[in-house]
C-alpha cells in the first residue's frame, strides 16, 4: 500500500501565490517519483487536503484537479494553481468594485474572486459535452477535502448536566468536509462542486476586505450528539442558511481538521507508519509573546490591540499546540509499551500476573462493551504490528496478546484510544524572502511581479524540503527518489524555475510605485466615506474628516507624502 500524505494549507491572503508554488512543486515531484518507483509501497498518494482562508481555495482547486483534471497541474507557469493565484488576479479588477457591489460590505471586489473561482472550478462543467476525468498520479482514489469556516450566526449545542437541566453554548468555528472519489461520476459534476466552490470563497472572505457569504447547510452535516434535533436549536428545518466570513479567524492552520479526516480514512490507525502530514504556510511558526505590553500601555486602543492579538494568535496556534500535546502523550505510551515488551522478553515481568490485571481492568475501562474492547485490541495489534509480531515469534501469540491487553490498559486510562502521533513536516518562508508580506500580506495583489516572485519562492522552498529529506538520510521516510539535479532539470521542463529577483525579497512599501499606493488609499477613503454617509454624517463633516484626518492617517501608514 502506498504512503499517504495529508496536506494542510494555512491562510495567506495574496501569499496564496507562495502556497500555490509549494503545492505545484510537491504534486509534480510526487508524479515524477511515482512514475519511476516500481515498489507500490514506496509510492506516495495525497488523500487529504484541508485549508483555511486563502488555503481553502487552493485546497479546493488542488482536490478537483488531482482527481479529475490531471493535465491542468502539468505546466509550471500555466497550471490551475498558478493561474488562479498569479495570472488571473489584477489590481484594477480587485480594487474597483463592480456594478451592484456595496462599498460598505467590502473594500475589494468579491465579484472578481467569484469569477476566478468559477473559472477554475465550475466552468469545467459549462459545456453540454461530458467532461473527461483524468486522475493525477499523485492522487489517491478518494480525497477528503476540508475547509475551515467562520459562522457569524453560530450553531447552538446543548449538553445535559448531571445535576439536572442542561448547558447551552454556541460554536462559531465551523467547517465543511466532503469526500470525492475519482471513480464516481457524480463527484465530477457542477452539482458536486458548486456548493464547495461557494464554501471555498467564503472560507477566504477576509473580514472587511471581502464581503461575507451565505451558505445553505444541512442538519446532517453536523454530527455532534449535542446538536439539538430539527426543529430545535439552530435548525428550525433540515436545511438553513448561515453567513460566513474568513475561515482563518478561528482556525488558520487546520492541522486538527486534517487529523480528523485521516481518522475517517484510517479509523484503526493501521497505516500510521505510512502516514505523513505536510503543513504549507508562507510564515514560519514563531512565538508571539509581547514583553513590551504593560499596565502603562493599556489605554483603550492599546488594550484592544493586545486583546485582539492574543485571541487571534491563540486561535491560529491551537492546532499546533493540541497536536504536540497529543504527540508527547503518545510518545510516552510508545515508550511504556516498548519497555513492557522488553521486560516480558527478559523475564522481569510475569505475563500471567499481567494478564490477571488486564483481564480485571479492561471490562471496567470499556464499560463492559466486549465489541468495543475487541475492536481496540485488533487496532493495537495493527498499530504495534512490529512489536507484536516479534513477541509472537519469540514467546508465542498468547503472550503477545497479553502485552497488547496491558498496553490497551495504559492507552484507555490516558484516553489515547482514538489518537496516534502526527508526523508533521512543514514548508514555510520568512518575510525577508517574500515580496507580498507587507500590508498584512495584501501587497501581492498590487502587481503580478510580486506574486510571480513568491510563487517561485514557494517552488524553491518545496524543492529544498524534498532535497533536505534526501540529504538527511530520510529517503525511505517519504521521497525515496530525489528527482532534481542539474542533468534532470535540463531535460525536464517542469523542473526549471525562473531566476529570482533579489530586489523583491522583503519588499517594503517605499519600493512600491506610488500610483498604486495612492489608488489603494483612495479606495479605502471612499469606503470610509460611504460608511460615514450610511451613519448619517453630513457631507461637510465627511469632507473635513476625509481631508484632515482619514487621508492624513492613510498617507502616514502607506508612507505617502
Amino acid at each position: 500500500m502506498a504512503k499517504k500524505l495529508a496536506i494542510a494549507i494555512s491562510g495567506a491572503v495574496s501569499l496564496g501565490s507562495y502556497e500555490a508554488g509549494v503545492l505545484y512543486e510537491i504534486i509534480r515531484t510526487i508524479k515524477h517519483h511515482n512514475g519511476i518507483e516500481q515498489d507500490k509501497a514506496k509510492k506516495i498518494e495525497i488523500d487529504v487536503l484541508v485549508g483555511a482562508s486563502a488555503g481553502g481555495m487552493t485546497a479546493t482547486i488542488a482536490a478537483q484537479k488531482l482527481l479529475f483534471e490531471a493535465s491542468s497541474l502539468e505546466e509550471p507557469y500555466n497550471n490551475s494553481l498558478y493561474r488562479a493565484w498569479v495570472k488571473d488576479v489584477t489590481f484594477d479588477n480587485l480594487f474597483n468594485l463592480q456594478a451592484g457591489e456595496n462599498p460598505t460590505h467590502s473594500i475589494l471586489s468579491s465579484n472578481h474572486v467569484e469569477e476566478i473561482s468559477k473559472k477554475h472550478l465550475t466552468d469545467r462543467y459549462a459545456s453540454q459535452i461530458a467532461t473527461k476525468a483524468e486522475k493525477h498520479p499523485a492522487a489517491a482514489d478518494t480525497i477528503q477535502l476540508g475547509l475551515a469556516l467562520s459562522n457569524l450566526n453560530g450553531v447552538d449545542y446543548v449538553r445535559p448536566l448531571r445535576t439536572g437541566g442542561d448547558f447551552s453554548y454556541t460554536r462559531y468555528q465551523d467547517k465543511m468536509v466532503k469526500g470525492f472519489n475519482s471513480k464516481n461520476l457524480a463527484d465530477d459534476s457542477r452539482e458536486a462542486w458548486d456548493h464547495i466552490r461557494d464554501a471555498a470563497v467564503s472560507c477566504g472572505a477576509f473580514p472587511f476586505a471581502f464581503r461575507t457569504k451565505d451558505l445553505v447547510r444541512n442538519h446532517v452535516e453536523y454530527t455532534s450528539e449535542f446538536l439539538p434535533p430539527v426543529p430545535e436549536g439552530s435548525f428550525p428545518a433540515p436545511t438553513r442558511s448561515f453567513t460566513y466570513t474568513d475561515g482563518g479567524t478561528f482556525e488558520n492552520e487546520p492541522l486538527g481538521m486534517a487529523k480528523k479526516l485521516v481518522d475517517i480514512l484510517d479509523p484503526t490507525h493501521s497505516q500510521h507508519d505510512e502516514r505523513f502530514y505536510l503543513f504549507v504556510s508562507p510564515g514560519r511558526r514563531a512565538a508571539t509573546s509581547n514583553s513590551q505590553f504593560s499596565e502603562k500601555q493599556a489605554s483603550f486602543s492599546g488594550a484592544a490591540k493586545a486583546i485582539f492579538a492574543s485571541i487571534f494568535n491563540q486561535a491560529r496556534f491551537h492546532d499546533w499546540i493540541t497536536a504536540e500535546q497529543f504527540n508527547e502523550q503518545i510518545r510516552i505510551l510508545d515508550d511504556r509499551a516498548e519497555g513492557l515488551r522488553t521486560a516480558i522478553i527478559s523475564g522481569k515481568i510475569d505475563s500471567t500476573q499481567l494478564q490477571n490485571v488486564s483481564s480485571s481492568l479492561l471490562p471496567l475501562l470499556f464499560e463492559y462493551d466486549p465489541a468495543a474492547q475487541t475492536a481496540a485490541q485488533t487496532r493495537l495489534q495493527s498499530q504495534y504490528k512490529k512489536g507484536y509480531g516479534d513477541l509472537s515469534q519469540k514467546l508465542g501469540k498468547p503472550v503477545a496478546d497479553i502485552w497488547i491487553d496491558a498496553v490497551l490498559v495504559f492507552e484507555k486510562a490516558a484516553d489515547l484510544g482514538n489518537k496516534d502521533e502526527m508526523q508533521v513536516f512543514g514548508i514555510t518562508a520568512t518575510e525577508e524572502e517574500l515580496a507580498s508580506a507587507k500590508l498584512g500580506a495584501f501587497l501581492g495583489f498590487f502587481d503580478q511581479t510580486y506574486r510571480d516572485h513568491d510563487y517561485d519562492i514557494g517552488r524553491i522552498k518545496a524543492r529544498e524540503f524534498v532535497h533536505g529529506i534526501h540529504l538527511n538520510n530520510n529517503a525511505d521516510l517519504w521521497f525515496p527518489h530525489h528527482p532534481v539535479n542539474n542533468s534532470t532539470a535540463a531535460s525536464e521542463p517542469w523542473m526549471q524555475i525562473r531566476p529570482i529577483n533579489a530586489k523583491l525579497n522583503g519588499l517594503e512599501l517605499q519600493d512600491v510605485p506610488q500610483d498604486l499606493l495612492k489608488k489603494f488609499r483612495d479606495r479605502l477613503t471612499d469606503s470610509v466615506d460611504k460608511f460615514l454617509s450610511d451613519l448619517g454624517i453630513s457631507v461637510i463633516v465627511r469632507m473635513g474628516l476625509k481631508s484632515f484626518f482619514i487621508k492624513h492617517q492613510l498617507n502616514k501608514w502607506l508612507g505617502l507624502p
